[in-house]
């Protein structure tokens, strides 16, 4: 479905658009006041004698009707395109056709803001879409003569409206700050503070935000600019309350420190478009769960068609109206193969919060099943010290006993009835090992237990995935909802909330030509233009194309050309970096990232934040809401340079390692193999193997590999046990290649031959 036929936008001012043609050359001011009037009553209809009397009541009678009626015509010649008429009249009564496709921004507002607030929940999807809409004051700048009445309305409707502007702000604010998304608050406080400019609490709260966003020089200007403000307007000074806050954030500044580069305004904040019938079939799933049922909701497409977007804007609304645990994991490409990773991720999730409510929530939970569990999650054992070395896996039924613990663990979050999502993104990627303990938790976990997982399409019939799914759909315990591309309709969403309907033309053609309705490829195509610095920011979250878009000599429809020209774009030192992150994974640790790469703090630092300004890494943590993240990202703000960050898509990783030499990709893996290595001694085999084997290091490779496949197999993870054997198989292989002398190649032949034995054990009546 299009753009409404009528569009009208009062936040801000008045504006008024019928298609693509911007309505302008109303006769008078008071023609604009009665069209403002009457679409914000759209379905009302008034006397003659009252519209008469609220815009001309200084007139007689006659003349005040004479007025109307010329008005009315007015109204009508702008709006008659299309055959229907826009104001319909009898001699009675005048108002607007109710069935008229018309959009009002007001209307969207109110009703963006009533979904977000639905329950006193917080929902942030919603709230944002609410914040886009809200440009401005309501008719801003727009003066009547000689109307109290309607004066009185316009004044009611401005304060009305920048109360609600003040609550969606609020909320949003909130919500960001407790997920520790302080970026996206400081944006939000931006716009508080642009509507209420002398209120300090607004102030206070942008200065906390940019001070945790690691933008502290920044936290102190605001102070500056709140001090002069206050001075100049009502000649007073800032209250203690915030003199301490500036005093406490001054106060961070340690001697030798390093302080993060300062960032501009946050780049395009694109609307989730065009996915409402899947959100419904979402919500639906939800239901099912919440009736204490067990149900897989398994969300496919192709790359970049914003599946995990949706989700997590999906969770985020849905966490925000009712208790519910949020345990995520992944499957990744072109990384460590560690024994059912996603679950692993899942497992530490539970285990992510400060460590004396982890502890209240272990505290139940039967020693037996930690005793497992404690075997995939060996940082569980720093909780709880006291648990007994796990019994050896050896028996038949270990691997059901192991499966068992780990179902057990995921039900005893699910007390008192509140809900249990477990968000496995990337799923198709994952070993079939973690399909194995998928299929039991499947069959045996009970409700309320939502597994949503996102899956690329295309897989082969018999891959695993599409196995557990047909027989969970045979039962109706599974949902398939499949994501396709955007609309032109989408597209003019996008383009409308982001510049307005005056150059929303412009960008629409923009976009379909370089995305062709891939969500990942619309997004690059605005960060490249905002790159570029033809989008330029506005006020009141607005934006504008500085020039025009034609001949731009971007490609077609190329997102991953674009994701390169937007990666050629950035400094070679921070360019460097990134490089080097996407050859660790699609998650890095910081402190490894600065040891692999021998810079100094500062260039990392540097590095890091025009990377998150780019919208081309953003911090990472297990938890959904985690306070130990709060910690993390408050520390990096206060110069303390650790944690964890993620690549905001794969495809930017891998473009990135793309854009490497092969020989120069090999060594940066070594460069990372060696860091390892010094940091932790070799603790994270998995990690070692990889890179020893991908920088071409095969003896070295030898020791990791060999503990990886033995890790893997007192997990029972056989699929990936058996990974690692063909693996130190064949770097054998190599060594007996490049053997310099026989009492080498010999050792090397004597070490394939043990495992061959070893392969061949697992591949056995009990592998």
């Amino acid at each position: 479905m299009g753009l409404s036929k009528i569009r009208v936008r009062l936040l801000g001012g008045f504006e008024a658009w019928s298609g693509d043609r911007q309505v302008g050359g109303f006769e008078s001011q008071k023609v604009r006041a009665l069209m403002a009037y009457l679409v914000c009553h759209r379905r009302r209809a008034f006397s003659r004698d009252h519209l008469a009397g609220l815009l001309w009541p200084e007139s007689d009678p006659e003349a005040a009707r004479h007025a109307l009626r010329q008005a009315v015509y007015n109204l009508r010649s702008k709006f008659a395109e299309g055959g229907s008429a826009l104001v319909v009249s009898n001699h009675l009564e005048i108002g607007l056709d109710p069935e008229a496709d018309l959009w009002l921004d007001v209307e969207e507002f109110e009703s963006a803001l009533s979904r977000g607030t639905e329950r006193e929940a917080i929902d942030s999807h919603h709230l944002s879409t609410a914040a886009q809409l809200y440009r401005g004051e309501f008719l801003a700048g727009f003066f009547v003569r000689d109307s109290p009445e309607f004066e009185e309305w316009l004044v009611g409707e401005q304060v009305r409206l920048r109360e609600a502007a003040v609550e969606v702000l609020r909320k949003l604010i909130e919500s960001y700050q407790r997920r520790g998304e302080y970026r996206f608050g400081v944006h939000y406080a931006r716009r508080l503070v642009a509507i209420e400019p002398l209120s300090e609490e607004a102030h206070r709260e942008l200065m906390r935000l940019c001070a945790l966003a690691g933008q502290r020089s920044r936290a102190l200007a605001q102070y500056e600019k709140l001090l002069n403000l206050l001075q100049d307007e009502l000649g007073v000074e800032p209250l203690a309350e915030t003199r301490a806050l500036y005093e406490s954030i001054l106060a961070e500044a340690v001697e030798g420190e390093a302080t993060a580069r300062d960032t501009g305004p946050i780049g395009p904040l694109i609307p989730l478009v065009g996915r409402q019938e899947t959100w419904a079939l979402l919500q639906e799933d939800w239901l099912r769960v919440i009736e204490a049922q067990v149900h897989l909701t398994l969300v496919s497409g192709e790359d970049g068609i914003g599946k995990t977007r949706l989700i997590k804007s999906f969770l985020d609304a849905t966490t925000s109206k009712r208790r519910t645990t949020v345990l995520k994991g992944r499957g990744y490409e072109l990384s460590p193969l560690v024994p059912y990773q996603p679950f692993v991720e899942v497992l530490r999730s539970a285990l992510a919060e400060e460590a004396e409510t982890a502890e209240q929530a272990l505290a139940g939970i039967p020693g037996e099943i930690l005793e497992d569990v404690v075997r995939l999650v060996p940082e569980l054992r720093d909780l709880r010290p006291d648990l007994p070395s796990p019994r050896p896996l050896d028996s038949p039924e270990a691997r059901g006993r192991l499966f068992s613990s780990v179902c057990r663990f995921l039900a005893e979050l699910c007390q008192d009835g509140d809900p249990l999502i477990l968000f496995l993104d990337d799923l198709h990627l994952a070993d079939r090992d973690t399909f194995g303990l998928l299929a039991f938790l499947e069959a045996h976990l009970e409700g309320p237990i939502w597994l949503v997982a996102t899956a690329a399409t295309g897989l082969n019939r018999d891959h695993p995935l599409n196995q557990l799914f047909r027989s969970s759909e045979k039962n109706g315990r599974a949902t398939l909802l499949r994501l396709e591309r955007l609309e032109a309709s989408d597209l003019e969403e996008v383009a409308a909330v982001l510049v307005g309907e005056a150059q929303a033309a412009e960008l629409t053609g923009f976009l379909a030509e370089h995305s062709a309705g891939l969500p990942l490829a619309m997004a690059e195509a605005i960060n490249l233009l905002w790159d570029e610095g033809v989008l330029a920011a506005g006020e009141a979250g607005r934006w504008s194309l500085k020039h025009s878009l034609a001949g731009s000599g971007l490609p077609p429809a190329d997102f991953e050309e674009m994701i390169r020209l937007r990666i050629r774009r950035l400094p070679n030192s921070t360019r460097r970096l990134a490089a080097l992150a996407a050859v660790m994974g699609h998650c890095f640790e910081v402190h490894l990232l600065q040891e692999a790469a021998d810079e100094h703090a500062v260039v990392v630092e540097v590095g890091l934040e025009l990377l998150l300004e780019r919208w081309l890494i953003r911090q990472f943590a297990h938890s959904w809401t985690s306070t130990r993240r709060e910690r993390d990202i408050v520390l990096w703000a206060r110069g303390a340079r650790r944690g964890s960050f993620e690549f905001a898509h794969k495809r930017i990783r891998s473009a990135l390692c793309g854009e490497l030499n092969p020989l120069r990709r090999q060594a940066m893996h070594g460069q990372v193999a060696a860091a390892l290595e010094r940091l932790r001694g070799g603790r994270n085999c998995e990690a070692l193997a990889y890179h020893r084997v991908a920088a071409g290091e095969w003896e070295q490779a030898l020791a990791p590999l060999e503990e990886a496949m033995e890790r893997a197999l007192s997990v029972l993870a056989e699929e990936t046990a058996r990974h690692y054997c063909e693996q130190i198989t064949q770097v054998l292989d190599r060594l007996m290649a490049a053997a310099r002398n026989d009492a080498k190649a010999e050792r090397w032949r004597g070490e394939r031959e043990r495992m061959q034995e070893v392969m061949e054990r697992m591949a056995g009546p009990s592998g």
